[in-house]
């Protein structure tokens, strides 16, 4: 019996966790259009409860009813699907907002693909006007999660970076600090064994980039982290990793980390760096690189 590779099983395994709903859900729209007595099946249910409701309510009123019934519930599974595709595509790569265009392309070609499989079920008729309430539908999902995701990122850049977990967790120290929270200060015999690493979540690959004795005796104590290979002494190539992403710098005993002004920003524990001003790293800090989350420690 054939055996497969556990990283094999693994991609798969995360593919369908991102794809999983959203190809389900387009599988219940496509079943949906495919039933030629939808029309029937839904006035089957308004009808008597309109009549039940409004006893002297008019047929042409029941009608106009099940129409913006049937429409509002066209919008309601493309907003469902644009959010669905909006998770399956920004799964795993940092900021989502990113992919909302994308989410709505998806949304409406797949909604335009639907009227065109309608055209031959028999009665039922493609329309270009169920297309473009599918596209605003779509639009509304994605905009209410748009806000979802702009107001949990204000909630965590206003939120206090958490405490590191394990004896080695030490928390950071801007270098505006008081003289009062002491910053444990490694030796220049120190500074040679730590490294950072951690994973591309974009390339989904693990990154191991050796700090050691390259920061002070290669590069006169600072080092740039970047994409570019001509900038930048630790290179990473990932899109959301400007050319000068972020510097190392290693003088008077203390290691800090400054953002270069970059496209994604620098986090600290959490915390988004200001641009160009530095922070003191200690062991165990969390380093995250627009979409490439690093890890500062001391090697054992």
């Amino acid at each position: 019996m054939p055996t497969f590779p556990k990283s094999s099983l693994s991609a798969c395994l995360a593919v369908f966790k991102s794809w999983g709903p959203a190809v389900l859900w387009m599988g219940l729209i496509f079943s949906a259009s495919a039933d030629s007595q939808s029309v029937a099946h839904t006035s089957r249910i308004i009808s008597p409860f309109c009549h039940w409701l409004f006893p002297n309510i008019t047929f042409d009123q029941v009608e106009t009813i099940q129409f913006i019934v049937r429409k509002g519930a066209h919008m309601s599974e493309y907003a469902l699907l644009g959010v669905l595709l909006l998770y399956a595509l920004a799964a795993g790569k940092g900021d989502a907002r990113k992919w909302l265009s994308s989410a709505w392309m998806l949304s409406v070609a797949y909604a335009a693909a639907d009227e065109f499989h309608q055209s031959f079920v028999p009665g039922r008729n493609a329309s270009v006007v169920d297309v473009g309430i599918d596209a605003a539908g779509a639009a509304l999902g994605l905009l209410a999660a748009a806000q979802f995701l702009r107001l949990r990122t204000q909630r965590r850049e206003a939120q206090p970076p958490e405490p590191q977990a394990g004896p080695q967790a030490e928390p950071t120290t801007l270098l505006s600090a008081p003289e009062s929270a002491p910053v444990q200060r490694p030796s220049y015999a120190d500074q040679l064994l730590y490294t950072l690493e951690g994973q591309d979540f974009e390339n989904r690959t693990q990154v191991r980039l050796a700090v050691q004795d390259r920061l002070q005796r290669e590069h006169g104590g600072r080092l740039i982290l970047g994409r570019s290979r001509e900038e930048a002494q630790l290179c990473l190539k990932n899109t959301s990793v400007s050319g000068r992403h972020l510097a190392l710098t290693y003088r008077s005993g203390q290691f800090e980390i400054e953002d270069l002004g970059s496209s994604n920003g620098t986090r600290l524990n959490g915390r988004k760096l200001t641009p160009m001003r530095p922070a003191l790293l200690a062991d165990g800090d969390r380093i995250e690189a627009g979409e490439v989350l690093l890890h500062f420690r001391r090697l054992a």
